[in-house]
């Protein structure tokens, strides 16, 4: 073994955990986001924190970092390729992963890692709640509320968001790192490798992240945009049949979603309004879809 290596193993074994946060142009939440880890009730010697910057200049505005975080740069495009970065310099036993900006619960890598203790080949997880920033639409925030970050249902597939997500960096790196090529969808396909080779994931209500709804009904579409071009690019689907399946009013997610597994009581007029803000959705999802599998168009980064 060379002094390379070696030193590369001490690194290692010198903190519990490393959180991995990739930023891209949201410098301000990710301040709410450091405020947060400050709190954390993991001693901070037992924790590092890697900011992966991947805007395409270096130099990021001012921040106040916590003493145990540190800034590394990734100027190629994606948080994909961000995360990479940031876990191949990094030097936990265990890897914390989550977005600029999500704000952890206090006890979220405390409990996540009593967990990883007992079970270190498990994939560990837990809720995304969503809040409302101040003068931010009510009806993006309630189809958000009532749609997004679905951790629970998804840990029955086998997968989560990396907005939330704990594993052994054995595991992670048996999985192998996440795809750079997608501009989104890369933690849903991780999740898939990792699921099929055997790797289990469990959901606790105690590791919890908060995210913020979007801004506008406008950023929701933007969403829906970049998750359907990256789906285009993963081949994963029949073109038209993914295209006209779009096109269809969404009776079966207004069933779904706001009477089968609601989050909560809803309005009869804010379900009209969300089920047309969702027909939107999908019409914007079918016309990116198609031009990025035809080649027309590249997939949306943001």
């Amino acid at each position: 073994m060379t002094q390379s290596d070696l030193d590369a193993v001490s690194r290692r074994m010198s903190v519990s955990v490393s959180v991995i946060i990739p930023v891209y142009r949201d410098w301000e939440r990710l301040q709410l986001c450091l405020d947060a880890l400050e709190r954390q009730t993991l001693p901070a010697r037992d924790c590092e924190i890697i900011i992966a910057n991947n805007e395409p200049v270096a130099d990021p505005p001012p921040l106040r970092l916590p003493a145990n975080a540190r800034i590394v740069h990734e100027p190629r495009p994606g948080a994909y390729a961000a995360r990479n970065t940031a876990i191949a310099q990094s030097s936990g036993r265990f890897l914390a992963l989550t977005d600029s900006d999500c704000v952890p619960v206090p006890q979220w890598l405390e409990h996540g890692l009593s967990i990883l203790a007992d079970h270190p080949d498990w994939r560990v997880t837990g809720p995304v709640p969503i809040f409302r920033e101040p003068g931010t639409s009510r009806f993006a925030y309630l189809y958000e509320f009532h749609t997004a970050f679905r951790f629970k249902e998804a840990v029955s597939l086998g997968r989560c968001g990396a907005g939330n997500l704990m594993v052994a960096r054995e595991v992670f790196d048996r999985i192998g790192p996440f795809n750079e090529d997608l501009a989104s969808g890369g933690d849903t396909e991780w999740g898939e490798r990792a699921h099929r080779q055997g790797v289990p994931i469990h959901f606790d209500e105690r590791v919890s992240v908060a995210h913020p709804s979007r801004r506008s009904l406008a950023e929701i579409i933007k969403k829906k945009r970049r998750i359907a071009g990256s789906i285009a690019q993963r081949k994963a689907y029949p073109t038209w049949r993914y295209f006209l399946y779009r096109l269809m009013p969404p009776f079966r997610h207004y069933y779904r979603t706001f009477i089968g597994f609601r989050r909560g009581p809803i309005k009869p007029l804010d379900a009209i309004v969300l089920f047309f803000v969702h027909w939107l959705g999908q019409l914007a999802e079918g016309q990116e879809f198609l031009f990025v599998r035809k080649g027309w168009k590249r997939p949306n980064r943001s």
